[in-house]
């Protein structure tokens, strides 16, 4: 069982992943990844996302999900 921890911070256009280790005190950073899918784009008055947004998108979560594990 592994003690890492990650956070994914999923935002209009970009999406960021820390995986640390706990320490005493806090956490360490392992890795630190960022991705720019500009969710927003071609999205107009932003109620829906693009069917190519959403597409970027997943893909990033995939490359990020292989880094978290």
């Amino acid at each position: 069982m592994s003690d890492l921890v990650a956070a994914l911070d999923i935002g209009t256009n970009s999406f960021h992943l820390v995986v640390a280790k706990p320490v005493p005190g806090g956490f360490e950073v392992v890795t630190r990844e960022k991705e720019v899918v500009r969710l927003g784009h071609g999205g107009g008055d932003m109620k829906e996302l693009s069917d190519e947004a959403i597409e970027r998108g997943i893909k990033c979560l995939v490359r990020l999900a292989a880094i978290a594990e």
